[in-house]
């Protein structure tokens, strides 16, 4: 099937929620949710996506896309993708891959050279997908401020 890929509004704050929960362990406030969407439609860095089944019109993925500077070598941009989560009965079914795809179709837009993932480690399964799409496992920093 092929799925409906566009960016977030406020209005999907609560269908957002929904899929969130597959990566999180409680609810959003959703009036802030709401807030930072719109927040996100306005930065051209920035990219919440999010997949739609078109027969239900039900929100059953999104992601976050964000691109950021890089001084290395030619100076292009990195792409940074965090909080990637697709509904528990929509696994399997081919949303993942094609969220990527229109992510990843972004970056090259935006003249991202790279594309750097961040998932939680014990999202085992998760990782087996995101080793099939070319992504490499290593172990990062993190510090909460």
């Amino acid at each position: 099937m092929q799925y409906k890929m566009r960016q977030a509004i406020p209005s999907d704050a609560q269908a957002i929620d929904q899929v969130m929960l597959v990566i999180s362990e409680k609810c959003s406030d959703l009036n802030r949710m709401a807030r930072q969407i719109e927040k996100l439609q306005h930065d051209p860095q920035k990219y919440l996506l999010v997949a739609i089944d078109p027969e239900t019109e039900t929100i059953c993925g999104s992601l976050l896309g964000v691109v950021f500077e890089d001084i290395c070598e030619d100076g292009k941009p990195i792409l940074l993708v965090e909080n990637v989560a697709v509904l528990e009965t929509y696994q399997g079914k081919g949303v993942g891959k094609q969220m990527f795809c229109e992510i990843e179709r972004w970056g090259k837009e935006m003249d991202c050279h790279y594309e750097i993932l961040v998932s939680g480690m014990n999202r085992t399964g998760a990782h087996k997908f995101y080793n099939a799409l070319g992504f490499i496992e290593a172990k990062g920093f993190k510090k909460y401020l």
